[in-house]
């Protein structure tokens, strides 16, 4: 699966990374699709989410720290905390 084959067109279709708390490295996404709410994220097959996170958009100044919600077969649905 190419996790960037969408076409970008606002937040949703847009490159983002994941970081995590130390010690683990960020992992790249995809924005499939956002709301002023939470988001989904596409993510590679196998990735472990931890209960919280912080999305980083591509383009975006702006951090969300983020609740994970549910996880499926590559894909992550976030809520939005508070921004970072």
């Amino acid at each position: 699966m190419n996790l960037f084959s969408a076409q970008p067109g606002g937040p949703a279709g847009s490159r983002g990374e994941i970081i995590f708390d130390a010690p683990s490295p960020a992992v790249e996404c995809l924005i499939v699709n956002m709301t002023a709410a939470g988001a989904t994220l596409a993510v590679p097959a196998g990735t472990a989410m931890p209960d919280m996170l912080t999305l980083a958009v591509s383009g975006e100044f702006v951090m969300r720290r983020c609740r994970v919600t549910w996880c499926r077969r590559g894909r992550v649905g976030v809520v939005f905390a508070l921004p970072v």
